[in-house]
């Protein structure tokens, strides 16, 4: 069986569980930006959960199949429609499995709550590995190459369980897709999006921050236009204060570090971040919180809380 892509939209790449262990050579871990969501798809097709999924940014996706298929779409919430090959046409949404007939065509449209969706198919993309892992990493250009309007990508055999037919987002709502919730004065008026709050665990640079630092953090501030795979920087309320300006020597990242940058403005580290850095890290995002930023669009409102684990 295998899948042919008739739109792949802005970007569309394999991901899996990601190629750690490999940090001495250089290389980072990678894997799919919202773990939790893509995780779900495959639990929900009875799929190795080391098998690999496409990672759609904001959708405009079509596909389609040369044998029956069952399929999850998970992530980003927005449309999905399923043709069949008489021109029947079924509207979807996010967090269905989807069973397709040979020669049904699979639309994924922008999404209006996040910007990442998640395409499981039963059994898994099959592209060959790279370093044991079938992930894109956009920084180094490692893995497979993004998926393009005319690629057929093959479907494997990584199946342990039966799928969960019928299920839907009502039987148990898909993670991600998390965006701002518009906030509720005390007179019963709109506030705007209330900020996303991500969870940060101090360390390991935290002792180069006054106690202030964390004061700012936890102000509003904004997802900025510098955001993608690789981090995401953050126009703080004001900039972050450090005990001192200069760099210190570069040490390994891991995704979700906090990087403090001399001008003030965090830089979270995302799944293809860099292996070094020169300025301290104030702290690393929970995995929950980290996969959460991977759904925010430029502009998002968020703010940062200190937690001890």
């Amino acid at each position: 069986m295998s899948l042919m892509i008739l739109r792949a939209g802005p970007s569309a790449l394999v991901q899996d569980l990601g190629r750690p262990g490999h940090a001495s050579l250089g290389v980072t871990a990678s894997g799919a930006a919202d773990r939790a969501a893509a995780a779900l798809a495959l639990r929900c097709l009875g799929t190795h959960p080391g098998a690999a999924v496409l990672e759609l940014l904001l959708g405009g996706f079509v596909l389609m199949t040369d044998a029956p298929a069952v399929v999850a779409v998970t992530g980003a919430r927005g449309l999905v429609v399923v043709t069949t090959p008489s021109g029947s046409r079924r509207t979807a949404a996010t967090g269905e499995v989807l069973r397709l007939d040979a020669g049904s065509t699979l639309e994924i449209g922008r999404p209006d709550a996040g910007v990442r969706t998640y395409l499981g198919v039963r059994g898994g993309i099959e592209v060959p590995r790279v370093l044991g892992s079938r992930s894109r990493d956009t920084l180094s250009g490692l893995g497979p190459p993004p998926v393009v309007a005319g690629d057929v990508l093959a479907v494997g055999d990584s199946v342990v369980a039966p799928w969960a037919d019928h299920w839907h987002a009502a039987g148990g709502a898909p993670r991600g897709g998390i965006g701002p919730r518009v906030g509720m004065g005390s007179d019963g008026r709109g506030r705007g999006p209330a900020p996303v709050v991500l969870e940060v665990i101090p360390g390991p640079r935290d002792d180069l921050f006054p106690p202030g630092a964390w004061q700012v953090l936890a102000e509003t501030g904004h997802v900025s236009g510098h955001a993608d795979r690789v981090g995401v920087r953050i126009d703080p309320a004001r900039p972050v204060p450090r005990l001192g300006g200069g760099e210190i020597p570069s040490e390994g990242m891991v995704r979700g570090a906090v990087q403090i940058p001399a001008d003030g403005s965090p830089v979270v580290f995302g799944p293809d971040h860099p292996v070094t850095g020169g300025y301290p890290v104030i702290g690393v995002l929970t995995s929950r919180s980290s996969d959460a930023l991977s759904q925010l669009l430029p502009g998002a409102p968020v703010s940062f809380r200190r937690v001890s684990e």
